[in-house]
């Protein structure tokens, strides 16, 4: 088995679109520790190491949520692969029955975030729907 690719600061930038500095912004706030250091504190990405920073990417771009937010979801997203890893380890099906019955509430606090900033931007766009209603009435009140 070959061993990881592992890339420097600026191949993991090119690779997910994010800038060199925020990247290292993410390392100080401890949501990403590169696979590893060479000398002189050059950082070195593996491909884990860039799924993990295409998902930071996808909650703060896609899904709007906060760092804080962020770092709770990577900190169950860890505990989600190592339930996934222990699953995949057994074939008993005590000891997998086990492992789902610790990783439903895992989801379920997961989708309960997630939901609670759908409903926020769901708010948001009802007001937003609301503010061009009023402006077609007052169109529609002064015949334009």
């Amino acid at each position: 088995m070959a061993p990881p690719r592992l890339r420097r600061i600026g191949e993991a930038a090119e690779a997910t679109g994010l800038t060199q500095r925020t990247i290292r912004y993410y390392e100080e706030l401890g949501l990403l520790k590169p696979a590893a250091h060479v000398s002189g504190g050059n950082r070195r990405y593996d491909d884990e190491d860039l799924d993990r920073l295409q998902l930071i990417k996808r909650l703060r771009e896609v899904v709007g949520l906060s760092l804080a937010d962020i770092r709770t979801f990577l900190d169950t997203e860890t505990e989600r692969e190592t339930l996934k890893a222990e699953y995949d380890a057994t074939t008993d099906p005590v000891r997998r029955s086990e492992v789902l019955a610790r990783a439903e509430p895992l989801l379920r606090r997961r989708i309960e975030l997630l939901e609670r900033k759908l409903a926020a931007v769901q708010d948001f766009l009802a007001e937003e729907r609301s503010r061009l209603q009023r402006v077609h009435t007052l169109r529609e009140a002064h015949g334009v």
